[in-house]
């Protein structure tokens, strides 16, 4: 486990770690370049709870070890559950396929921005898992890929993600297609956000997350939330509850320092210190 990493984590296969203002969240199982086993999955969706539960918070990190983000499905795990038996009311593949997508959708929810840093491979789930996030930063020489129609399955879960992450016309070729991107050609399809040389990815990220540490926590969690109702809501239901969002914000005593600071054009009360960013990869 990377030693920059605290211990706080709801299993070995995650590396967590807490700081002012950020959450940094590391795939820990190196040896199946961070494939999605149901601990690690379980995993990460306590961490969101604790993440959401985090007034101060402004972002979660979530990287891989060993070189590699995630290489998505656990392979053993897809071959113990073919032998199980079918027409159960709860069928334990269908409930097996939701847990993830559960998981993602605690991501995608998160009050806070999400951040994925891809090195290395993100397949299949993993690619999932980066589409979920607010944010993608890839080194060059990643990898994005979604090949489940090459394995005979159907990428399930993952494609209401990479739907809203790339549009509805590019994802739906990309997943028919079995997909495999370079990083450019990822950043391209709507995948990545940014792509840089490996040795740059701490620079790009600690940008971000300085950008990020000037939000006023209230603030960015009801942007988060101005902006899921516009996904979801017919426009004037969405206009009428960021009219209401706005309203608490500006009574809110965060608005008139907001405001001061800007005028004094120094920075806001609530900017946490410069976090301690980790090594990539």
């Amino acid at each position: 486990m990377d030693t920059s990493f605290a211990s706080s984590s709801p299993t070995p296969l995650l590396a967590v770690d807490r700081q002012p203002g950020y959450w940094f969240v590391r795939l820990n199982r190196p040896e199946k370049r961070n494939a999605l086993s149901d601990e690690l999955v379980a995993g990460l969706a306590e961490v969101c709870e604790h993440v959401a539960a985090d007034l101060e918070a402004r972002a979660l990190v979530l990287s891989g070890a060993g070189g590699h983000f995630c290489a998505g499905a656990d392979f053993g795990r897809f071959l113990e559950l073919m032998s199980t038996t079918p027409g159960q009311a709860d069928d334990p593949i269908a409930v097996y396929n939701r847990q993830f997508g559960a998981m993602l959708e605690r991501i995608a929810a998160l009050p806070v921005a999400t951040v994925a840093v891809v090195t290395g491979s993100a397949m299949g789930g993993g690619c999932g898992l980066a589409a979920a996030c607010d944010r993608v930063i890839a080194a060059d020489d990643a990898k994005f890929a979604m090949p489940e129609v090459t394995l005979g399955v159907a990428p399930a879960q993952i494609a209401p993600f990479v739907v809203r992450r790339a549009g509805a016309r590019r994802a739906r070729w990309l997943m028919l297609g079995g997909a495999r991107l370079a990083a450019a050609e990822a950043q391209a399809a709507g995948l990545a956000d940014v792509v840089v040389p490996v040795t740059e990815l701490r620079g790009a990220l600690g940008t971000d997350l300085l950008r990020l540490g000037l939000a006023e926590p209230t603030a960015l969690r009801a942007t988060k939330r101005i902006v899921g109702r516009t996904l979801e809501d017919p426009l004037p239901v969405a206009l009428d509850a960021a009219a209401r969002e706005f309203a608490g914000l500006l009574r809110h005593g965060a608005a008139r320092e907001g405001i001061v600071a800007s005028r004094e054009r120094r920075a806001p009360s609530w900017q946490p210190p410069p976090p301690r960013l980790p090594e990539f990869p």
